[in-house]
C-alpha cells in the first residue's frame, strides 16, 4: 500500500494563513460578483480552518511541546498542547462562521461584503498567529491586530451604535496592549528577553513578578472581558455581523483568558496564593453579574453578550482554582480545576457560536432583534430553533449536554479547595460552587426567556409572522456545533483525558487517573454521561410507548385550536414578555443594577462621544493597521 505524505502542523499553519490573507483579499477585489465573492471568502476560511484543525490534533496527539518557524513565513511559533487546544477551538469557530458567511455575504451591500471578507479573514490569520507566538512582541503585534480588524468588522455598519461601540472597543483595546507592553517590560529588564521560552527559564523578584501579574492580568482582562473591564464588549458583539460575533465571543476573548493561563501558571513560575484568590473572585463577580446583566437584555445578541461574561467568569473558576492548588501544593486540585476550565473554554466556543448563528439566521429572516417582537418562529425556523435550544441547554449546563461535563469537573474542583488548610480558602471554595450554582440558576431563566419569548406563543409582529428558513449554509452552521454539543456531552468521558493531558502538560503533573474510567468524577463522586443521557431519553420515551400500546379506543387525538384565554378571544398581547419575564429579578436586584448606572462616569463617556475623537481614532486606527501589516510581511 502506498501511504499518503501527512503535511507536518507548522506547514499545515502556513497554509492556513495564506489561504485566510489570499482569500480575504480575493473575496475583495471580486465583491461586485456577489455570489463568487462570497464563496472564495467562505470556502478559503473553511479549508484554512480545517488545515489548522489538522495541525491541532496533531500537536496534541503528540502531547509535546515544539518551538519552530512557519516555513516560507519565517515565524517563529510555539506549538504546545495547550496553543493546540486553542488552535482547535478556535478553528471549530472559524469553520462554521465561514460557513455562515458564504450565504451571509451574498446577501449585503457590496462595499459591506468586500469590507466583511476581508477584515473576518485577517482577524482569523491574526488571531492564529497569537496562539502559536513565541514571544512578547509577535503576541502583542498579533492581538493587536486582530484588535483593529475587530474594530473595522465593528464600525463598517456605519451608524451611531457602531461607531459608539467601535471607539469604545478601539479604546479598550489600546488600553489592554499598554497594559501588557509594560508587564513584559518590566520581565525583559530582568531576563533580557521577550522569549516565552527564557522567560520560563528566569527566576523573577518577587516584586517584578507581582507588578508584571497585575498588568498582565489587566491587560488580557480587557480582551478577555473580565467585569468591571468589559465596557466593549456587549456593544461589539451587537453591532458586529452575527458571524464575527461569535468569533469575538470564541476566539477573541479567549486569547486573553489563554494569556492569564500563560501568565500566571506558566511563564512566572508557582503563583503565590493571592493571585489564585484574586482571580477566583473576579471570576466568580464577572459570571454572577454577567449572568444578572443578561437576564434583563431583550437585544438577543447583546444578551449572548453578557452570557459570554458569565463563562468567561467560568473558566476563570477553573484558572484560578488551579493557581491556587499550585500555590498550596495541592496537584490533584490544580490539574481537575485547570482540566475543567479548559474543557468549559471548548465546549462554550461550541453553544455560543451556535446561538450567535442563529441569532444571525432570526435577524436576517426578519429584520429584528428584539425579542419583545419576534414569538411563534419555532413553526417556521424549525431547525434554527432546536439548534438554539440545544445550545441554550448546554449554556445553561443540563445534561447530558457539554456545559454540563465541564461545569460538574468545575463543581468538584471547588470543592476541592475545602480540604486546603488555611480556614479562608476552605470557606471559599463551598461559597465560590454557591455562586456558581446563582449563576446556573440566572442562565437556566435565561434558558426559559429566550426560547419562550422567541421562538413560542403568537407572533408579536408582522416580520415574526412571515419569517421564512435561513438558507442552506446559514441553518448548519448553527445546527452543526449544536449536535457537537451534545455529542461532546455524551462523550465526554472518552474526551475528558485528552484535556487532563493538556493541564498535566501545563502543570508538569501527571494525568488525572480519574479521569480514565469512563466516567467523570474526583473524590467519590461519579457521572456517567451516556447513562445520563439513556435515562433523560427513556423517561419520556416510556410513558409514550406504554400509553401508546394500552390506549385502544380510549384516547382519541387531540384537537388543535387556539390558545385557551378565561373565555376571551386571545391576542398577542396576552403572550408573556421579555419585560414581564425578568421583572421579579429586576426589583429584587435593583441596588445592582443602579450600581452599574452610578459607576459609569456618565460625563467622561458623553465627552468621549461628542468630540472628533471618534474620527481621530478611526484614521489612527488604519494608519496602525497599515504600518502593522508592513511589519508582519517584512
Amino acid at each position: 500500500m502506498i501511504s499518503m505524505p501527512v503535511l507536518q502542523p507548522a506547514s499545515l499553519l502556513t497554509l492556513a494563513l495564506f489561504l485566510w490573507v489570499i482569500c480575504g483579499l480575493a473575496g475583495g477585489l471580486l465583491a461586485g460578483a456577489a455570489r463568487l465573492s462570497s464563496l472564495v471568502s467562505g470556502i478559503g476560511g473553511i479549508v484554512a480552518s480545517v488545515a489548522v484543525m489538522a495541525a491541532g490534533v496533531q500537536v496534541l496527539s503528540r502531547g509535546t511541546s515544539l518551538i519552530t518557524e512557519l516555513p516560507v513565513l519565517s515565524y517563529r511559533a510555539e506549538l504546545s498542547p495547550l496553543n493546540a487546544l486553542l488552535l482547535l477551538a478556535m478553528s471549530l469557530t472559524a469553520l462554521f462562521s465561514s460557513l455562515y458567511s458564504c450565504a451571509w455575504l451574498a446577501q449585503v451591500r457590496q462595499r459591506q461584503r468586500a469590507r466583511a471578507g476581508l477584515w473576518c479573514n485577517l482577524l482569523l490569520a491574526a488571531l492564529a498567529g497569537a496562539v502559536i507566538a513565541a514571544s512578547a512582541v509577535a503576541l502583542i503585534m498579533m492581538m493587536e491586530l486582530a484588535a483593529l480588524c475587530a474594530y473595522f468588522l465593528i464600525v463598517q455598519s456605519d451608524d451611531a451604535k457602531s461607531r459608539r461601540a467601535g471607539l469604545n472597543q478601539f479604546l479598550s483595546g489600546r488600553l489592554g496592549t499598554l497594559c501588557l507592553i509594560l508587564a513584559f517590560v518590566l520581565l525583559h529588564h530582568t531576563s533580557h528577553s521577550v522569549s516565552f521560552e527564557l522567560l520560563r527559564q528566569t527566576t523573577f523578584p518577587p516584586g517584578v513578578k507581582s507588578a508584571a501579574f497585575l498588568l498582565a492580568l489587566a491587560g488580557f482582562g480587557l480582551y478577555a472581558g473580565i467585569i468591571p473591564l468589559h465596557a466593549w464588549v456587549p456593544q461589539s458583539h451587537a453591532s458586529a455581523p452575527a458571524h464575527v460575533a461569535a468569533l469575538f465571543s470564541s476566539a477573541l476573548m479567549k486569547i486573553g483568558i489563554i494569556g492569564i493561563v500563560k501568565v500566571g501558571l506558566d511563564l512566572l513560575g508557582t503563583p503565590p496564593l493571592w493571585w489564585g484568590v484574586l482571580v477566583l473572585i473576579l471570576a466568580a463577580l464577572t459570571a454572577f453579574i454577567g449572568g444578572l446583566y443578561a437576564l434583563m437584555e431583550h437585544d438577543i445578541r447583546r444578551l449572548l453578550a453578557y452570557h459570554s461574561l458569565e463563562n468567561i467568569g467560568i473558566i476563570l473558576l477553573g484558572i484560578g482554582g488551579a493557581m491556587a492548588g499550585v500555590a498550596l501544593h495541592l496537584p490533584a486540585l490544580a490539574s481537575l480545576a485547570l482540566l475543567a476550565g479548559l474543557f468549559h473554554l471548548f465546549n462554550h466556543g461550541l453553544f455560543k457560536t451556535a446561538l450567535f448563528l442563529g441569532a444571525g439566521e432570526i435577524q436576517l429572516q426578519t429584520g429584528i432583534r428584539d425579542m419583545e417582537k419576534l414569538g411563534g418562529i419555532a413553526r417556521l425556523m424549525p431547525w434554527t430553533a432546536l439548534a438554539m435550544l440545544i445550545a441554550l441547554m448546554s449554556m445553561a449546563a443540563l445534561p447530558p449536554l457539554n456545559g454540563f461535563a465541564s461545569e460538574w469537573l468545575l463543581y468538584q474542583s471547588l470543592f476541592q479547595l475545602s480540604s486546603a488548610r488555611l480556614l479562608i480558602i476552605r470557606l471559599l471554595g463551598p461559597l465560590l460552587a454557591v455562586g456558581l450554582a446563582l449563576t446556573g440558576a440566572l442562565a437556566l431563566m435565561c434558558v426559559a426567556k429566550v426560547f419562550a419569548v422567541t421562538f413560542l406563543g403568537a407572533p408579536r409582529s408582522q416580520a415574526a409572522a412571515e419569517a421564512t428558513p435561513a438558507p442552506l449554509a446559514m441553518t448548519l452552521s448553527s445546527l452543526l456545533p449544536a449536535l457537537l454539543c451534545l455529542i461532546c456531552g455524551v462523550a465526554s468521558p472518552r474526551i475528558i483525558p485528552h484535556f487532563s493531558a493538556v493541564a498535566a502538560s501545563m502543570l508538569n503533573t501527571p494525568a488525572l487517573l480519574a479521569t480514565q474510567h469512563g466516567v467523570a468524577f474526583a473524590s467519590g463522586s461519579a457521572v456517567s454521561t451516556p447513562m445520563l443521557a439513556i435515562l433523560l431519553l427513556g423517561m419520556p420515551l416510556l410513558p409514550w410507548i406504554i400509553a401508546t400500546l394500552w390506549r385502544g379506543q380510549r384516547l382519541p387525538n387531540r384537537s388543535r385550536g387556539e390558545a385557551w384565554a378565561c373565555g376571551y378571544a386571545h391576542s398577542a398581547d396576552m403572550v408573556v414578555t421579555a419585560t414581564g419575564f425578568a421583572q421579579p429579578l429586576r426589583v429584587m436586584f435593583a441596588p445592582v443594577y443602579r450600581l452599574r448606572q452610578r459607576a459609569v462616569p456618565v460625563a467622561l463617556v458623553s465627552a468621549l462621544h461628542r468630540g472628533g475623537l471618534a474620527v481621530f481614532c478611526h484614521r489612527l486606527a488604519f494608519i496602525e493597521l497599515v504600518l502593522l501589516l508592513v511589519v508582519a510581511v517584512a
